[in-house]
């Protein structure tokens, strides 16, 4: 499938999407579609959660991949979209696997790195997020307790123009995690870390516990946690319609 050809962007054609077999192991998906400035935010997982928006964190039709929204997330600093614990959100030693694209327009408030999801137990803490490095743009996944543990990329996400990021857990036996940059692998390592903690704060766009910290800004479209699969293992070719359902 070619991209329509508008200046200074690129826009994927309306394709429909295919059925997902792992849709039941699906924990969060948020595809941004609403109208301008709206603040409802749906989650379209098996088990819908109450999204609860944040500061100035909206639907955007501004730029959108899919469906003609996005989530904006301006960077002024407590922009989030949060939502409660639950087991939905612990992967122990499982598999699992967090993507978005997103449209990085980068620094936020302060100059600080931008949270895409930063999830940190109510004690503040056992951690684990997924993050842009404004020094370099680099892509990054961190965990541990009160550490530094991080696997981060070797190439960089641009700025202003829609990009698929994935981070993928294998699991139990290899351990293996990957970073993705429009399904090229650019990173890899072992994350043995058990996070079954249960009172991790799911919190796209920012810090879970003190915000300003990790202001992210730009768009996020198609966003998608899924539990106990590691979707990608290798290279792929990035998804060309939103994510079912719709």
């Amino acid at each position: 499938m070619s991209p329509l050809s508008i200046p200074g962007k690129m826009v994927l054609k309306k394709e429909s999407a295919t059925a997902d077999p792992y849709y039941d192991n699906v924990s969060l998906l948020l595809h941004g579609d609403g109208t301008n400035g709206s603040t409802t935010i749906v989650d379209n997982s098996p088990s819908p959660k109450t999204m609860t928006a944040l500061g100035n964190a909206q639907i955007s039709t501004t730029e959108s991949l899919f469906g003609g929204s996005s989530l904006y997330f301006d960077g002024s600093g407590n922009d989030a979209i949060q939502t409660l614990p639950g087991n939905d959100f612990v992967y122990g030693t499982g598999p699992f696997t967090l993507e978005a694209w997103i449209y990085y327009q980068g620094k936020g408030n302060g100059g600080y790195d931008g949270a895409i999801i930063y999830a940190q137990t109510v004690g503040g803490v056992n951690y684990f997020y997924v993050f842009l490095d404004t020094i370099g743009d680099k892509f990054l996944f961190s965990w541990g307790i009160g550490g530094g543990a991080y696997l981060v990329t070797t190439g960089s996400v641009p700025r202003n123009v829609w990009t698929h990021v994935a981070v993928c857990r294998e699991g139990t036996g290899t351990n293996q995690t990957r970073l993705f940059i429009n399904g090229s692998v650019e990173a890899v390592g072992t994350v043995s870390f058990d996070f079954s903690n249960t009172t991790y704060v799911p919190t796209v766009g920012n810090y879970s516990h003190s915000f300003n910290a990790l202001p992210y800004k730009g768009y996020i479209d198609d966003f998608r946690i899924t539990k106990g699969i590691a979707r990608y293992t290798s290279n792929f070719t990035p998804p060309t319609a939103p994510f079912w359902p719709t």
